[in-house]
């Protein structure tokens, strides 16, 4: 490696994304070598740490050269992260970017990974933006050079972005190369970095669910939920994610090639929703088929964990309740752009729960002294962490018993229609399916 970044500054960032959200990932990236990793940026300062906790290896990272003069400074530099000198950065000497694609080249031809954003801003569009060609321009400079880069598309897709503990799924796409646009000569080069940078794209978009998050993405997450409970399909994320990509495009291009036939199926929706609703139930509880002898051994065996696992939920409650009100204050009042929230969120939650860990330990040295302040120091995180999976664990338990007791309440004959009902509208989005396969092709996974 040409420069090493720090491993505590990797498990900080990894820390950090697997504690605000749930990850799952699609592919890898290489495990060794030169490779330029390029994802899409909807999401601030943890979209390079999503990369960097799933990459499985170490990465190296572009950031425009005013974080470094900022409090994350030290971060970015612990990180060997490289700076980027950008027009649109107030102060910036963009005369200084030959620095950044000489540290680029260097690290490259050391074999490491690099990863940079090619879209150039970070955005809440929901939909991949025009890309910039610095990275084609990296990756035909490596080549030219005689250092073989594997480019990497990276898809960020995320279910509620500023949602805390909501899902993103990381997908790595296949590495492909340039070596085959590389000009003869010089003259030739403006059109391979066009090409190049073409190729990027529809590398990357093939990864990604491109949806309004204000519109479309709710909708999405929705017709994807009832559609693979009617048709009893597994939770897997590589097909979950190819079919909200098949949703997404099905979505937009029904909306404006028959907006009759979209608002139709709109409307059937809603008026199902709203059935479910009233007997408080979700589509994958219709399936439900729990007897007795069932009933009874769940119960019995939540009970026995409850003994354990509500006290921990309550001492985690009790003890940073303040901490977690006192996080989403702070982000609301510091963070006003989409894109920025859950950033705003990460690093007022460890600054804010960081101080209320130390209060709680100078509490301890009053009333026990040393022994007791470095209990605390030592027992406090691994209670947040338990607390937290505890108390999503009961919540899970709670709903369970809650839908139970509802289907319980519920006639048979309810559930039957409500269960065709549901049928009748993943026929109804098949349907939809074929006519737009019928119409012209739907781009699919990737």
């Amino acid at each position: 490696m040409s420069a090493r970044p720090s491993p505590a500054i990797r498990w900080l960032a990894m820390a950090a994304c697997r504690t605000f959200y749930r990850i799952d990932r699609i592919g890898a990236a290489p495990a060794d070598g030169a490779a330029l990793l390029l994802p899409n940026h909807p999401n601030a300062l943890l979209d390079p740490a999503l990369v960097w906790a799933t990459a499985g290896r170490d990465v190296r990272f572009l950031a425009k050269s005013p974080l470094f003069d900022g409090p994350l400074g030290p971060i970015l530099r612990g990180a060997r992260a490289i700076p980027v000198y950008r027009r649109i950065d107030a102060g910036a000497d963009v005369s200084r970017n030959a620095e950044m694609f000489r540290a680029v080249s260097a690290a490259l031809g050391g074999g490491d990974a690099v990863c940079l954003f090619p879209e150039g801003i970070s955005h809440s569009t929901g939909r991949l933006e025009p890309l910039r060609t610095g990275a084609a321009r990296m990756a035909l400079a490596a080549e030219q050079q005689g250092a073989p880069v594997a480019l990497v598309p990276v898809g960020l897709n995320f279910d509620r972005k500023t949602t805390f503990r909501s899902r993103v799924t990381v997908v790595f796409g296949a590495p492909f190369s340039s070596r085959d646009l590389l000009p003869e000569s010089d003259a030739g080069l403006p059109s391979a970095v066009r090409a190049l940078t073409d190729r990027i794209a529809d590398r990357m978009r093939c990864l990604l669910v491109e949806a309004d998050p204000k519109g479309d993405a709710a909708l999405v997450e929705r017709v994807d939920r009832l559609y693979a409970a009617a048709r009893q399909r597994p939770i897997d994320p590589e097909e979950r994610l190819a079919r909200r990509r098949i949703i997404a495009a099905g979505i937009a291009r029904l909306r404006a090639g028959d907006p009759a036939r979209y608002g139709a199926l709109l409307l059937r929706l809603r008026r199902y929703d709203q059935r479910l609703r009233r007997f408080g139930l979700r589509d994958r509880h219709l399936d439900w088929r729990v007897d007795t002898g069932d009933a009874v051994r769940f119960a019995i065996r939540e009970l026995a964990l409850a003994v354990v696992l509500v006290p921990v939920s309550l001492a985690g409650l009790i003890l940073f309740v303040v901490p977690y009100r006192l996080t989403g204050v702070a982000a609301r009042l510091t963070a006003r752009d989409r894109d920025v929230i859950a950033t705003a969120q990460v690093i007022a939650g460890f600054l804010i729960h960081g101080a209320w860990l130390a209060l709680l330990c100078a509490a301890a040295w009053q009333l026990g002294g040393r022994m007791a302040a470095t209990a605390a120091g030592i027992l406090l995180p691994i209670l947040a962490v338990a607390s937290l999976a505890a108390l999503e664990r009961e919540s899970a338990v709670l709903e369970t018993v809650r839908a139970w007791l509802q289907l319980r309440r519920a006639r048979t004959t309810t559930r039957e229609r409500l269960r065709r009902h549901r049928s009748e509208l993943a026929d109804v989005l098949d349907e939809v399916r074929s006519w737009l396969d019928s119409s012209s092709p739907v781009v699919r996974g990737p």
